[in-house]
């Protein structure tokens, strides 16, 4: 996975882990891969993690990216908002990480149900209701509100003719706890006394997050322990296919 993602908040990792199993047990060689709000095109250090290459597209409000060559890929940004996006080509994978909270009525991202090819699939990571607002408040305000519980998600896309081909839980009760008191209270208080301190002294060291080493430990704990406690789950990673293609993707020999 993304290596920032290794030592970031529980949800960002199991949705990154999620994402690797899926992507890593459908793709290979050439892709042409749309990423729904991939704002810093991250997600290109993942493909090329795997070995694959072909076409990467960032759509997002505010892309990063700027059209260039990355490793094997060919990179386009797009600037548009999701119910404006106008596909001039089809997609062997549409990703929404983290970014569906943003669509009120999936209606809005009609064009998901027709520009996908033959074999083709949607992964999208979503917070359950009760997750979206309380643990992301900041990410509530800024619009992205719409958390969707594990049944709502298959009758929305239905409309789109996709329909769910397979769902992962994200985080159980050990990881949301965790992530509440260390991600939320106790890292968000040494990040700021880091930078009242440390930073100020050596401004360098400003940005580095003092709670690397405590995420990493937790990341990997609640990986193992929710296994034992899985409910009260934090939100799904979905994988969709359109209605009637029974194409199957090319998956790449695993050892």
């Amino acid at each position: 996975m993304r290596r920032s993602r290794l030592n970031g908040s529980v949800y960002r990792y199991w949705s990154s882990y999620a994402i690797a199993y899926v992507l890593a047990k459908r793709l290979s060689g050439k892709v042409d891969f749309l990423d729904a709000g991939g704002r810093d095109g991250g997600t290109i250090e993942l493909l090329r993690n795997m070995s694959l290459g072909g076409r990467y597209t960032c759509l997002d409000l505010a892309p990063s990216p700027v059209p260039w060559k990355e490793g094997n890929f060919d990179v386009e940004a797009v600037q548009s908002r999701f119910e404006d996006y106008h596909p001039n080509r089809q997609y062997d994978v549409v990703l929404f990480e983290g970014s569906m909270e943003c669509v009120e009525d999936c209606r809005n991202i009609s064009w998901l149900g027709h520009c996908l090819k033959p074999g083709g699939f949607v992964v999208v990571t979503v917070a359950t209701k009760n997750a979206a607002r309380c643990m992301y408040p900041g990410f509530w305000k800024d619009g992205g509100r719409y958390g969707r519980d594990r049944d709502e998600v298959g009758q929305e896309f239905r409309q789109l003719r996709l329909i769910v081909e397979e769902i992962i839980p994200l985080v159980g009760a050990t990881g949301r706890i965790m992530q509440y008191m260390i991600w939320m209270l106790l890292g968000a208080q040494v990040r700021r006394l880091w930078r009242k301190t440390i930073g100020v002294v050596w401004p360098k060291l400003r940005d580095i997050d003092p709670m690397i080493p405590v995420n990493r430990l937790v990341n990997e704990t609640t990986r193992r322990v929710d296994r034992l406690f899985p409910f009260w789950r934090i939100g799904h990673c979905i994988v969709l296919r359109p209605i009637g293609d029974t194409t199957a993707f090319a998956v790449r020999p695993r050892s």
